[in-house]
């Protein structure tokens, strides 16, 4: 198991790069290779004008040389201040056949070249390369060539200085792009770094009160972290809610436990007398009556959140279930002379849980007598309103305060103990019965003003009538 622990740790952090340094890398070598590219066409370009320039400045020189030349009845004459060498371009004079007659031609030049009158060409031998310029002067019938030559070594002087320039800067190059690279993926990531610590802060702590920073982060980094933080805030509700469960079903078991350990004692005393012993075990059945009505609704809540209790929807007529459990209240009404008065439509039929519905309805009655005024009445109203069956009921009695009003749906919540005669309450029915309206696609809610009663009211969609259903 330890080996396991520490195979998933080292995989954990893993040998390879992170994504900061990935982002880096990568972000480098397009930098490096957009700027290689320019360089490039730069060069290119370059070579090109300065190919084009080198041409042009051969071209002119080489017909200003002609210009000094006098070519009549086959034989020439230079001028006096002619020059077979100027501005790095070498003259050459050659006859009809292409013989040298004047001028001389640089060492290792190629001497089966052709003469191509009024073209450029270049030739090479070696590691010299020449640019090469003819012009032909025709009279007679007679034509004789000039050539003029122009070594290359400036223009491979221009490129082998920009590609030494280039061997030069392109460490540079790179060293700044990955410094500008990891300094901007540094900041970009910042915000995910938070998040990260932040995690680890609540996952080694278990804070979850910690949140993330996010005054300095924009656009999806932000929704990102706004999503963390409505995520740690659900799951520190939920464990709070966890912790307060566990701490109220403790507390509302170890009553009956109790009383039940109590009672147990007593009656095994060596003096108790049989009536005691059976008052004993009468009390020992009342609380595991309660432990298991709670219990059972710790159970049904349990499966109700992790999804597994299943509810049997079928035709129900409501209105039967509303004067069955209004029936089945009448004896706990009449023993605190509360009046129970009744307006329930007929035939109100809904796709629902009946055995659900049963335990809605007997739950939001029991409440209205235990904790209606003495002497008052409760008021069952059903009806159907706008495709939805809608049921009130109303009390005249203690009231709940407004602070307390939207907790009272919270588990084993009560506003007051003195609101509970005898202990009955757990603090359960509420929150049941608020699932099993949900559950139904329905919406509960409660209205109350202290000293005057309260009014639960909820509604559930009707049944949509198609066919001739045989109801239960």
């Amino acid at each position: 198991m330890k080996n396991m622990k520490k195979q998933g740790k080292k995989h954990f952090s893993g040998k390879g790069l992170s994504i900061k340094q990935k982002v880096t890398l990568w972000y480098a070598c397009m930098l490096v290779l957009i700027v290689l590219l320019l360089f490039g066409f730069i060069f290119s370009i370059s070579r090109s004008l300065l190919q084009r320039e080198s041409d042009s400045r051969l071209e002119e020189v080489v017909l200003d040389f002609v210009d000094d030349i006098d070519f009549e009845n086959g034989s020439y004459e230079l001028d006096d201040d002619i020059r077979f060498y100027e501005d790095g371009v070498i003259f050459s004079i050659y006859d009809e056949q292409g013989r040298l007659i004047a001028g001389s031609v640089p060492t290792n030049f190629p001497a089966d070249t052709v003469l191509k009158a009024y073209s450029f060409q270049t030739f090479s031998t070696g590691e010299s390369t020449w640019s090469v310029y003819d012009a032909a002067l025709s009279q007679d019938g007679q034509i004789l060539w000039i050539r003029g030559v122009l070594p290359s070594e400036t223009l491979f002087s221009v490129e082998r200085t920009m590609l030494l320039v280039l061997l030069i800067a392109c460490p540079l190059l790179i060293a700044v792009a990955l410094l500008v690279g990891y300094s901007i993926t540094r900041r970009a990531f910042l915000p995910i770094e938070e998040i990260r610590q932040t995690a680890e802060t609540i996952g080694a702590g278990g804070d979850l009160s910690a949140r993330i920073p996010t005054e300095r982060t924009q656009g999806e980094i932000r929704q990102l972290a706004d999503t963390f933080n409505e995520m740690f805030e659900r799951l520190e509700t939920s464990f709070e809610h966890e912790r307060q469960f566990t701490s109220d079903a403790s507390h509302e078991l170890r009553t009956p436990v109790a009383v039940i350990t109590s009672q147990a004692e007593y009656a095994l005393l060596p003096d108790a007398t049989p009536e005691e012993q059976k008052e004993g075990l009468e009390i020992i059945l009342e609380q595991a009556g309660k432990m298991s009505s709670l219990i059972s609704q710790l159970l049904m809540l349990a499966r109700a959140d992790n999804g597994s209790q299943q509810l049997t929807m079928a035709p129900t007529d409501l209105s039967l279930v509303a004067s069955m459990t209004t029936e089945q209240c009448q004896d706990m009404a009449g023993q605190r002379q509360i009046r129970i008065d009744c307006e329930i439509a007929p035939e109100i039929i809904v796709d629902g849980d009946q055995a659900s519905l049963v335990r809605v309805f007997l739950n939001l009655l029991e409440n209205a007598v235990q904790y209606g005024r003495s002497g008052g009445f409760v008021k069952v109203s059903l009806s159907a309103r706008d495709g939805s069956a809608l049921c009130s009921i109303a009390d005249d009695g203690i009231g709940i305060a407004s602070e307390d009003l939207e907790r009272i749906w919270q588990r084993f919540y009560r506003a007051d103990p003195s609101r509970s005669p005898g202990g009955s309450n757990t603090g359960l029915g509420l929150p049941l019965v608020k699932w099993i309206i949900e559950a139904h696609h329905g919406t509960i809610w409660a209205e109350s003003k202290p000293g005057k009663g309260s009014c639960f009211t909820f509604q559930i969609p009707l049944r949509q009538k198609q066919n001739k259903d045989t109801l239960l």
